[in-house]
């Protein structure tokens, strides 16, 4: 048990740094080539500190177990739209322009819906090329609202001024040379920690779809976590939202695709993708529908809300 241990502490540093890496080098690249912001958070961070799960699900679903895929990506859905923005308001509180309700909250849920759709009677293969579809589509959408929003001037984020400036060779190689880096310990360490989640679900007696949830979902969702905390310390509040939200499309079109298309099955524990799941992320989308109408900026009541509303499905899950 404590090799097991081991493996998913071990791995979750390595998977937390990594992606640590390929979120600053991204949105570095990003920056020099003078892309907005919106883009920057919606989709360069949010599909970078996505990637863990993406690592983790994927290589689950190669390795047959579904349970773990799919627990993983709900626990890392309700984690984010939960504990990541609950805690974070412990830090600043975090203003919710009533844009946000009308694009980004609807793309996001519209990703999850699809998402916990398909895994009720175990994904198809044909089911993950549809969610590939739907992320194409996605992404589209996002670079044409970053597009418009940058154009309008609707969101605060200001255009770098190196965005007419050429970006050396070396920079280019350097940017590259770290982001391939960053791949490969994302990849690595999600071995390790599918190996050891695994070993610790058969120690326990857990089955490895409440692991998913619980314990790895929590250890990849640290990126989100973690970027929302520089997003503040950089004055860059509403990257808060957009990176999870961005996120939360990726983790459902994206990470669902990968699944259907490369491990496709049924998940033998139900209870994670049953009405508890259901019902606990339809009231944390409605307190972030309350909140984006709201003028008042979301603080600790709200944040402590939504951590009660985590800490509630995790016992409701694990009983």
């Amino acid at each position: 048990m404590l090799v097991d241990l081991l493996f998913v502490i071990l791995g979750i540093v390595v998977l937390v740094k990594s992606a640590d890496l390929l979120v600053d080098s991204s949105s570095d690249l990003a920056t020099k080539l003078g892309v907005s912001a919106v883009v920057v958070g919606a989709i360069i961070v949010g599909f970078g500190t996505s990637m863990p799960e993406m690592a983790v699900s994927t290589t689950s679903a190669v390795r047959g177990d579904i349970d773990l895929a799919i627990g993983n990506v709900i626990g890392s859905i309700i984690a984010n739209l939960t504990l990541v923005l609950g805690v974070t308001t412990f830090a600043a509180s975090i203003p919710m322009p009533r844009y946000f309700i009308k694009f980004h909250i609807p793309l996001s849920m519209n990703a999850v819906f699809w998402f916990f759709l398909f895994a009720q009677n175990g994904f198809r293969r044909y089911e993950g090329f549809i969610l590939l579809v739907m992320l194409v589509v996605s992404l589209s959408l996002m670079l044409r609202d970053g597009k418009k929003e940058r154009d309008n001037g609707d969101i605060q984020y200001q255009i770098p001024a190196t965005q007419n400036q050429e970006i050396g060779t070396r920079s280019k190689i350097l940017n590259t040379s770290v982001i391939l880096t960053s791949l490969v310990g994302v990849i690595a360490s999600s071995y390790f920690i599918t190996e050891g989640a695994t070993g610790l679900a058969e120690e326990w007696g857990v089955g490895s779809g409440f692991v998913g949830a619980s314990l790895v979902a929590i250890g990849t969702s640290l990126p989100e976590l973690v970027a929302s905390f520089v997003a503040l310390r950089k004055g860059k509040s509403e990257m808060v939202i957009g990176t999870i939200l961005g996120s939360n499309v990726f983790n459902g079109v994206a990470i669902g695709a990968a699944i259907g298309i490369v491990g496709p099955g049924e998940m033998i524990e139900t209870k994670i993708i049953g009405w508890i799941s259901a019902i606990l992320i339809l009231l944390a989308a409605v307190i972030w529908g309350l909140k984006s109408l709201s003028s008042k900026p979301v603080g600790r009541l709200a944040g402590l809300t939504l951590l009660s509303v985590y800490v509630l499905w995790l016992v409701l899950v694990g009983v």
